[in-house]
């Protein structure tokens, strides 16, 4: 017989996977025994006591080749190999046994089959563990934990292809549920539109956030999951193939990194972007010279930052002592309202304006109103950090005055005096908008109301510029988060979506009119009124922090940091007319404007037709009484 020469590479690789395997049985075979049975490459962990089984009961019993090739191995040889062979990759053993059997391999010369006329070779082999070790196919296979089944598939492979290792037929074709090219750009196009709708500019022009591009940030009252929801609402009828979850998130950061979401966090500082901008412009340079420049912008951004966490924590300290006076309430005690100044606790109040809200408004927004301006509605806050509470004062339009100080402190007099705790001292929180809250009118209403008794102290704070984030901003998330969810066509809707933002009822609604057209509270004229009694501050913009005191009428202490020095300014210009057991005055009353003839017409024609029932068509858009303007030309 003679035996077909071996190429050169299948020789080498053969002797050194023999070799190498070999090498690993032998080495080590004393404490083969202790060492735990691997797994790798998808392959179930095999338990220790049932391979020690296994083995004892192969090697008790004998070869069915007769002889009894069993015998030249030791437990814990076997152990061993069948340890090695299996902690190897699936391809990396296909490659040794093709490799074994290529050497192993005899040929025969052709010859007739008994059975058929036509020519065949035959095909055997000659096992061997070692050199000086032949044995039988059974215990070949047993020695390294092999399968008959893949044996022979391996054997047929060697026959027809030769010793490269088998290749999956799934490699390299596109699974039928792929996402396509084609299915990626509908993707991407809907998040740049998505983000055209809803996002807004990084103000920040950081370019190396967005990875060389302007970021685009999104709310962050949204988040991935809702934007899959409206892309997949927006495919239903599409023949384009509908994206799942995690691939639209793999195909967004793959295509459009630069769109994300805006961080719940502080306001974007001029100061510390400023800072940055300049550190980075010094150490782009790299001008030794100019080292001194770069530490002192670093210790000036350091002192910055500084200054920014005293006055956080400041806040944080009011919120704590509030909420250590209202635990030490009693149940009864808890429930407002109650008189002014009648409990000796601290409490804390903070207020803000939230960004108008429009009605009416779907969850699925038709596309024909994104270009028009339904009907608005102003929300103004105010929380007791204390309770946590929030009042939410919804005002439509037209019974809005506008965003001043007498509407801040309008708001804010109805509040305390009838959802106030009653208590004796009070720290309130505001941002630094001069027009609404840091000006002479606001300062001027908390001097009036130690004059006339309501308070006993009141300090009145206002966060750093860049970084007023507060409690409010958390309540209005809240109120925004139910209000994208909603289908909203009536102030008293809107009412109830704010109502039910807060499971635990933490977002309370204050109505301008009730159900039956009443009013709730007034708008008065209080910085005129004010300013008969009380002379300016000088320079109020760069203080930020004020203390008044019932003992001493009239007067004022001003800190421009929470641990700065501190300033007594005397703003009474004379005797105050009033005093705490008469009635207290009242300014002149505002009347709201209401909507003009224009503006009626206009969400009459426009707005009313994006309503589906009729009688909110007339709740919110109704025909007005007046004669519709003409268009001028």
């Amino acid at each position: 017989m003679n035996q077909e020469p071996e190429s050169e590479v299948a020789r080498v690789f053969g002797r050194f996977l023999e070799e190498y395997v070999a090498s690993k049985f032998w080495s080590e075979i004393d404490g083969a025994s202790d060492r735990p049975i691997s797994a790798k490459s998808g392959q179930s962990a095999v338990d220790i006591s049932e391979e020690r089984i296994s083995i004892s009961n192969f090697l008790a019993t004998h070869c069915t080749c007769g002889q009894d090739c069993q015998d030249m191995f030791s437990e814990a040889e076997l152990l061993q190999a069948r340890d090695e062979f299996r902690s190897l990759s699936k391809n990396e053993r296909n490659s040794f046994i093709l490799a074994q059997l290529r050497s192993f391999q005899t040929i025969s010369d052709e010859a007739r089959s008994s059975r058929s006329t036509g020519e065949r070779k035959r095909q055997k082999f000659d096992y061997r563990i070692n050199s000086n070790r032949h044995v039988c196919r059974d215990v070949f296979l047993f020695y390294y934990g092999e399968t008959s089944w893949r044996f022979k598939n391996l054997q047929k492979h060697l026959r027809e292809v030769g010793i490269t290792p088998p290749i999956h037929g799934n490699i390299g074709r596109i699974p039928h549920h792929a996402c396509t090219n084609q299915d990626k750009l509908d993707i991407e196009r809907f998040i740049v539109n998505f983000a055209a709708t809803h996002g807004m500019p990084d103000p920040g022009r950081d370019l190396r956030k967005g990875k060389g591009r302007l970021r685009i940030l999104l709310p962050s009252v949204l988040n991935y999951r809702s934007i899959h929801r409206a892309y997949m609402k927006s495919s239903y009828g599409r023949p384009a193939k509908q994206v799942e979850y995690h691939t639209f998130i793999r195909v967004w950061k793959e295509t459009v990194p630069h769109i994300c979401f805006s961080k719940p966090r502080s306001d974007l500082c001029m100061t510390c972007e400023e800072f940055k901008k300049s550190l980075n412009q010094i150490a782009s340079n790299l001008d030794e010279d100019r080292e001194s420049d770069k530490i002192r912008l670093h210790q000036k951004a350091i002192a910055h930052l500084e200054y920014a966490r005293a006055e956080r924590d400041h806040y944080r300290d009011c919120i704590k002592l509030s909420a250590s006076s209202y635990s030490k309430l009693d149940a009864s005690q808890r429930v407002t309202p109650c008189q002014p100044n009648s409990r000796p606790i601290t409490m804390h109040y903070s207020w803000d304006f939230a960004q108008q809200l429009h009605y009416p408004y779907e969850d699925q927004q038709v596309g024909p109103i994104y270009f028009k301006t339904p009907r608005r509605a102003q929300l103004f806050g105010i929380c007791c950090e204390g309770i946590p509470r929030q009042v939410n004062y919804l005002i439509d339009e037209a019974d809005f005055l506008e965003k001043n100080s007498n509407t801040v402190i309008s708001l804010l007099d109805h509040f305390l005096a009838n959802h106030g705790m009653g208590e004796k001292r009070v720290f309130f929180t505001a941002d630094n908008c001069v027009g609404q809250n840091k000006n002479n009118a606001v300062l001027h209403y908390l001097i009036y109301r130690t004059l006339m008794g309501l308070h006993d102290n009141i300090n009145l704070s206002f966060m750093a510029v860049g970084h007023t984030k507060f409690a409010p901003d958390g309540y209005f998330g809240l109120i925004k988060h139910r209000y994208r969810r909603s289908c909203t066509y009536t102030y008293d809707q809107l009412a109830r979506v704010i109502e039910e933002s807060s499971e635990n009822g933490h977002n309370l609604c204050q109505r301008y009119l009730d159900k039956n057209g009443n009013e709730r509270f007034q708008y008065s004229d209080w910085s005129h009124w004010l300013s008969e009694y009380f002379c300016r501050l000088p320079g109020i913009k760069k203080f930020h922090h004020f203390s008044i005191n019932r003992k001493r009428p009239g007067i004022v202490v001003a800190k421009e940091t929470v641990a700065g020095p501190e300033i007594e300014f005397k703003l009474l210009k004379s005797e105050f007319p009033y005093d705490h057991n008469k009635h207290p005055p009242v300014p002149r009353r505002i009347e709201p404007s209401g909507l003009s003839a224009e503006r009626s017409w206009y969400l009459y024609d426009q707005i009313r037709e994006h309503i589906p029932l009729a009688e909110d068509k007339d709740t919110t858009c109704p025909q007005p009484s007046v004669r519709k303007p003409k268009k001028q030309r």
